[in-house]
């Protein structure tokens, strides 16, 4: 029990009966680490004020950047440290860097020393983003995981939904972006480590006691692949290669627009609601992700990521298109329609994962292919910010459009997904090819 992965039947049967504390806990970190990501864009004029720099500058937009290749390649090598040595310990120490991070971020006298704290600050983000969703794909094997980790994720996606207005009320009380990071990091080194104390995983053989069988409903539409892959196997399968890429595309059009919001708002002259679009893009975007997840077990992760990847992207489009102040309620309703379909992305990849390639490695072969959320940050910070200043005029359209496109292809990729059936060599084999 000290390396907080549950070795004995007795043990086990007891965790089974409040799995649900696992869920429950995992969301409530999530939801304080989901401010590095949805309430960034909060700070960038304040950030560039204090700096002698503009919102939109890719300087700014590298502080992002940063946070986004840090987290994920930070929850690739922690998830695999956590899938062997269990998830408590390391959660409750990747709280504390968390907190750490945005109470540093608060002192920085520079933008070099904000890129310190912030990066810091995300190897946190990352450990909990790993465990945490690894809770939900080794606790929940069967019919009701792409649920669970949609509930999890709605932690990540809808909890700066909360967050958000207080961290503007202390913004415009204080006159200070640095109060935000302050007060919040408080908050995150009390509460995450709190969280922490709760995670722990199941054996690495178990198996939901809802877990379908064979040639049933749910197996045909939620297939699975014949084994327990590493993630040296995994890449060699063409589906992860397909997953690798579609995650890059949508991931990197999402993260583009959360990152923009308010000066892309701002350009078309909705100042209102472009602070309403942050508020409101966590909210829809949270939900998004636990509607596609519970969708999902349902309809299959593929058709799935069509279905939301395509609302996503045709909203964004819309949302490019728009312009005049008669139309800011519209742009808001197309802003949170993207996010409803975007968010969706976090919810569907990690089962899809956790079903083509096992739960016994989930951890490391998730977070593996959660790297490439670190290529679509740089597009989303360096890159979308110099399509900006190259295309300033026309309301952001040509940079919305990019993204818009992104979306739609990733959904289309999506679709062609299926479970691996050729075995490769070193794979631990659970159950023959074609059963599922």
């Amino acid at each position: 029990m000290t390396e907080s992965i549950i070795q004995d039947e007795a043990t086990l049967q007891h965790y089974l009966k409040n799995r649900w504390i696992r869920v429950i806990t995992a969301l409530f970190a999530m939801v304080f680490v989901s401010v590095y990501e949805y309430s960034w864009t909060l700070y960038t004029s304040g950030i560039a004020k204090a700096f002698h720099t503009t919102a939109t500058a890719a300087v700014v937009g590298g502080v992002f950047s940063t946070y986004v290749v840090v987290q994920a390649v930070t929850m690739w090598l922690f998830g695999r440290y956590a899938d062997k040595h269990g998830p408590r310990l390391i959660s409750i120490i990747g709280g504390l860097i968390t907190g750490i991070g945005y109470i540093g971020s608060s002192f920085a006298p520079s933008l070099l020393v904000l890129y310190i704290t912030y990066g810091f600050g995300s190897i946190g983000v990352g450990i909990i983003y790993a465990t945490a969703i690894s809770s939900a794909l080794k606790w929940y094997t069967g019919k009701k995981r792409g649920m669970m980790v949609g509930l999890i994720d709605l932690g990540f996606g809808g909890g700066a939904f909360a967050l958000s207005p207080l961290i503007k009320y202390i913004i415009t009380e204080t006159s200070n972006f640095r109060s935000g990071f302050l007060y919040i990091g408080i908050a995150q080194i009390i509460i995450i480590p709190i969280m922490g104390l709760f995670f722990i995983y199941p054996p690495a053989n178990f198996l939901s006691p809802d877990e379908p069988k064979a040639g049933s409903k749910i197996r045909k539409r939620v297939k699975k692949g014949p084994g327990e892959y590493r993630v040296a196997q995994m890449v060699k399968t063409w589906q992860w290669t397909v997953i690798y890429v579609s995650f890059f595309l949508i991931v990197g059009a999402g993260l583009a627009v959360i990152s923009h919001l308010v000066p892309i708002g701002e350009a078309k002259g909705y100042t209102v609601a472009a602070f309403l679009a942050v508020f409101l893009f966590p909210f829809a975007n949270g939900f998004g992700r636990f509607v596609s997840g519970t969708v999902s077990d349902f309809l299959g992760r593929p058709l799935s990521m069509l279905i939301f990847f395509f609302i996503s992207g045709f909203s964004m489009l819309g949302a490019a298109l728009v312009s005049g102040a008669a139309y800011a309620t519209l742009y808001i309703v197309l802003i949170m329609l993207a996010a409803f379909g975007w968010g969706p992305l976090f919810a569907l990849y990690p089962p899809t994962v956790g079903d083509y390639y096992g739960a016994k490695h989930s951890g490391a072969n998730y977070g593996f292919t959660y790297t490439s959320k670190a290529l679509g940050g740089l597009f989303a910070g360096y890159g979308f910010s110099l399509i900006l200043t190259h295309y300033p005029g026309h309301f952001f359209l040509i940079p919305l459009v990019i993204a818009s496109i992104m979306a739609i292809v990733a959904g289309l990729m999506g679709l062609s997904l299926r479970p691996p059936k050729k075995i490769i060599p070193g794979v631990e084999v659970t159950e023959p090819p074609g059963t599922s």
